[in-house]
């Protein structure tokens, strides 16, 4: 189950990396926002499937669909002390019957990247600020630092009983 988390995790970072870059290019960082409103959920409903299911959160949300749960806030605030180790995104995960249902459950963090800043880091252009304003009302999302954790992709799945 962690090896098909980690695929989905890369295929959906990967693409949402893509679209991001793409948007940029074509419009700046004000049609990146857009997309990310948008194209980001359609690039996790186009990665979940077979009962799995792809997300993000944060400690600090730009969508507040996107807040943590009680157990992801805990992993969220461990990953940043130490949002990469030996070089690669850290990585947690357990098994729970919680809610009475066995579910599998996935974070990877998400570090902050130079193409993040933008958006998110602590010098933001006024036209960006004025269209996250629009966008996101309850923005929370800024002030990173490249390396900082950003927040974390989250994959999901109930565990079929035998």
């Amino acid at each position: 189950m962690v090896a098909e988390a980690r695929s989905l995790v890369k295929s959906f970072g990967g693409s949402l990396k893509q679209a991001l870059q793409a948007a940029i290019k074509e419009g700046g960082l004000t049609n990146g926002i857009g997309v990310c409103k948008t194209v980001a959920p359609e690039i996790a409903s186009n990665n979940s499937s077979g009962g799995w299911v792809i997300s993000r959160t944060s400690l600090k949300v730009r969508n507040p669909e996107n807040t943590p749960t009680d157990w992801q806030e805990i992993q969220l605030l461990a990953m940043d002390r130490q949002p990469v180790k030996n070089g690669k995104p850290v990585e947690v995960w357990q098994v729970s019957e919680a809610s009475g249902q066995p579910a599998f459950q996935y974070m990877s963090a998400i570090p902050t990247q130079k193409l993040c800043l933008g958006c998110h880091g602590k010098s933001i252009a006024p036209e960006v600020k004025a269209k996250l304003a629009e966008l996101y009302p309850e923005d929370k999302a800024t002030g990173f630092s490249e390396g900082d954790l950003r927040g974390a992709f989250v994959v999901t799945r109930e565990v079929p009983v035998n």
